[in-house]
Parts: structure tokens; C-alpha cells; sequence
């Protein structure tokens, strides 16, 4: 299984966001930047993959409710696509305030 670590700390803006995960999920050129881009990229992996989102509350502070809507992306990206699960935490890895989705 191919684990990637998504740093929320690293999200500061709508830009650096798509940046941050372009980088680290390796998208194709082509890539949106934007959510719908995303969430049809996210569909599109096809080996199991474990994402884990660090430091989710302070992305979501920094990008607001874009941010929010970006976690939504994730979760609803996870459940529609048996080869991609997901793992949101509050700082680096702790298990406190995480939330799992298979």
C-alpha cells in the first residue's frame, strides 16, 4: 500500500493548497486545481493508497470554508473509491481527534 502524507500546515492558501497536493499525490499535468480536478483525480487511483492529512484544523482555519470543503472532497473521495482510504489529524499523527475513512 502507497502511503502519502499531506501537510495541512503547507496549505495556506486556495494555490498553495492545489501545489501541496499536486506535488504529493503526483497529478497528471493536466490537473484543475480545484476541487471537482481533485475529487476526478482522487476517482482515478487505481492501487491502494492511504492518504493522511497532518495538522487538518489548521488548514482548515487558514483556507476557511474552502478548507472545509476540501476535507468534504477527501472524505467523499474515500468512500467512493475502494482503493483510496483516508486518516485526518489534528497535528502530526496523534491518535486523538483523528477520524479514519476506508
Amino acid at each position: 500500500m502507497r502511503t502519502i502524507i499531506i501537510d495541512g500546515k503547507k496549505m495556506t492558501s486556495r494555490e498553495n493548497a492545489h501545489i501541496h497536493l499536486a506535488e504529493r499525490l503526483s497529478l497528471p499535468d493536466y490537473y484543475g486545481r480545484n476541487l471537482d480536478a481533485l475529487h476526478d483525480c482522487l476517482g482515478d487511483i487505481s492501487e491502494k493508497t492511504h492518504l493522511i492529512i497532518q495538522y487538518c484544523s489548521e488548514m482548515e482555519i487558514a483556507l476557511g470554508a474552502y478548507g472545509s470543503a476540501l476535507v468534504k472532497v477527501l472524505i467523499l473521495s474515500a468512500e467512493e473509491n475502494d482503493f483510496l482510504t483516508l486518516s485526518l489529524y489534528e497535528d502530526s499523527e496523534s491518535s486523538e481527534g483523528d477520524l479514519t475513512v476506508h
